[in-house]
Order: structure tokens, then C-alpha cells, then sequence
């Protein structure tokens, strides 16, 4: 009965959609056009929207804004939402335990409780030893735009190099802890992306990627080279 239930909660929110957009009730906002053509290989193709590529100027973030206030609006009326948020969540709320790995004299393993943001991350000396929180991603930011982007416990056992991504940006900040005390120390690296945090066999340090620092107008559309090491 929940299957049919939610197949016809489907059918009436497809069916709803199709009828408004063919009643043309939905009014978009105008989208300015400008007279842009770029030559290919002797071909020309015009694109009229390139100017909604400077994503930092002000006139693409009212743009934004004003579709926004049509979209969102739209899918929050929508038919049969609160059955598929209902089912999903029923689904997914299960407590869950990520695979351990030994590292440095300790188990570290990752676990969930069933509907938490981010799997908080523990560790402890033996199997069967007393547990100790290592990291809770879920406490980086109140709304959870920072994720926690890369986990490196040091051969020694004495520091943990992690990694925090903003906004789901691509770009990593690393950050080093004490696993002693649970604090962080002052080290900070930035402009990691596609790579992580790789430890000597001493502890002492560890080698990580980075990108020149870019200009902060354009640091998410900026052209990626001078990868270092």
C-alpha cells in the first residue's frame, strides 16, 4: 500500500507540473541577453548568457535571488513532499558504524547515529577499550555548510591532520590536532584541492598539494595550475 501510495504521490506532482507549465502560470523572471560570439575553429557560436558566468557580481546574485523566490516557493507547494520526506527519512534513520583502521596505537572508525549530518569520528586502544571522541564534524558549523574533507591520524599517535571544505567548495583547509588534548594547534594550511594529507613514518610532518593562494574575487572560477607538493 506505501508503494502505491507513493507512486501516485509522484503521478499528481508530475501531473501538477505539466499542467502549470502548459497553463503557463509560471513566470519567470527576464533574463538579460547580450550580443556575445565567440569563433571556434571558424565556427561562431553565440552565447547570449556568458555574462551569468561572473558569479560574483551583483547583478547574477539578484538574478539568483529572483529565480529563487519562483523555485522555491513552487517546490515547497508541491503535492506528496511530506510522504517522501516521511518514507526517506524512516529509511535512512539507522545507526551506523564505518569501517575501523588502525593508525599510530589507536582504532579510528566513524559513526552515525542514524540522522546526523556528518559521521562524528572516534577512536580507542584496543577493540574492546574505552572510547574517546576524536572529531565531530557536526560542531565546525551550526548549519552545516563545513564538511569534513579529508582524516589523517599521524604515525605516532600524537596529531591528526584533517581537512574542512566550506560551502561544498572544492577547496580544503587543513588543520592539525592534538589527539591528547583534543585541541587544535596554530598549524593551518589552505588551497588544498584533489589531494590530501600524507605523514612521515615519524610523525614529524606531513606532505600535502596545494594551490597558489588565488585572488579571493575569483577564487572558485579561478584556472587551476602550479600544483606544488
Amino acid at each position: 500500500m506505501r508503494r502505491i501510495a507513493l507512486a501516485s504521490a509522484f503521478l499528481l506532482t508530475a501531473s501538477t507540473l505539466i499542467a502549470q507549465q502548459q497553463a503557463g502560470t509560471i513566470k519567470y523572471p527576464d533574463t538579460r541577453k547580450v550580443d556575445t560570439v565567440t569563433n571556434y575553429f571558424g565556427a561562431a557560436v553565440a552565447d547570449p548568457y556568458r555574462w551569468l558566468e561572473e558569479i560574483e557580481t551583483p547583478e547574477v546574485a539578484a538574478w539568483v535571488k529572483s529565480e529563487n523566490a519562483i523555485t522555491m516557493p513552487y517546490l515547497a507547494a508541491l503535492p506528496g513532499r511530506d510522504l517522501f520526506q516521511a518514507r526517506i527519512t524512516a529509511l535512512y534513520n539507522y545507526p551506523r558504524t564505518g569501517l575501523p583502521f588502525f593508525e599510530g596505537g589507536r582504532w579510528f572508525y566513524s559513526r552515525n547515529s542514524g540522522l546526523q549530518r556528518q559521521n562524528v569520528w572516534f577512536g580507542r586502544r584496543t577493540l574492546d577499550g574505552a572510547e574517546q571522541l576524536v572529531l565531530d564534524p557536526n560542531q565546525l558549523s551550526p548549519d552545516g555548510s563545513i564538511a569534513l574533507a579529508g582524516f589523517a591520524p599521524s604515525p605516532n599517535g600524537k596529531w591528526l591532520a584533517y581537512g574542512q571544505s566550506e560551502g561544498g567548495s572544492d577547496w580544503v583547509t587543513y588543520y592539525v590536532r592534538d589527539l591528547a588534548t583534543g585541541r587544535n594547534t596554530a598549524d593551518t594550511i589552505r588551497w588544498v584541492k584533489f589531494g590530501g594529507a600524507s605523514w612521515t613514518n615519524d610523525g614529524d610532518g606531513f606532505f600535502y598539494l596545494r594551490f597558489p593562494e588565488p585572488p579571493m574575487d575569483i577564487a572558485l572560477k579561478v584556472k587551476l595550475v602550479y600544483q606544488s607538493l
